[in-house]
């Protein structure tokens, strides 16, 4: 530092140094100081994305009983894919929210998985929500209780039957 001193142009060397270090620190402890309380200001930070599935009733009988399932995404704009092996493709919705699957006899009685899948724009998923429902076989000898009723308000947006999936055809390779 001696040397600094004694050059030309060392005093406003040194002058210059420490002005850029106490700008410096009193930036960041303004920085410091307004954070928390901007933070403070803007409110609760946003929820993590959700969906939520609900399905009425939880069981049917198989052929002839129908699901009703009301998806919702939390994230506007989110297409709603569904889901479950007692369909024959998986059902993606952007505009409504009921879906109505009338249960066919094809579908084997068990239970069933179905998935809600909120999707971004470009396919990519947002949130899931799982529930299951219950398919019974309808026994003629016996008495069995009444199959239960749709939501009364509900009106399907989109309407598909269940089965088994599609048959894919492989295609035969030509022999030349």
């Amino acid at each position: 530092m001696a040397a600094d001193i004694d050059q030309p142009g060392g005093k406003l060397k040194r002058t210059f140094a420490a002005a850029v270090a106490a700008v410096t620190a009193s930036t960041s402890m303004c920085l410091a100081a307004t954070m928390p309380a901007s933070a403070a200001m803007a409110g609760p930070a946003p929820s993590a994305p959700s969906a939520t599935l609900r399905v009425v009733p939880r069981w049917t009988y198989q052929g002839g009983g129908r699901l009703a399932v009301i998806a919702g995404c939390s994230q506007r704009g989110d297409a709603r894919v569904i889901s479950s092996k007692m369909l024959p493709r998986t059902i993606r919705m952007s505009k409504g929210r009921n879906l109505l699957i009338k249960v066919t006899r094809k579908t084997k009685p068990g239970k069933y998985a179905i998935v809600l899948l909120c999707e971004r724009k470009h396919k990519l998923p947002d949130s899931v929500d799982v529930k299951t429902v219950r398919i019974y076989k309808v026994l003629g000898a016996f008495q069995q209780p009444d199959q239960p009723a749709l939501p009364p308000h509900f009106k399907p947006d989109v309407t598909v039957s269940s089965g088994p999936p599609a048959p894919h055809h492989k295609k035969k390779k030509k022999r030349h």
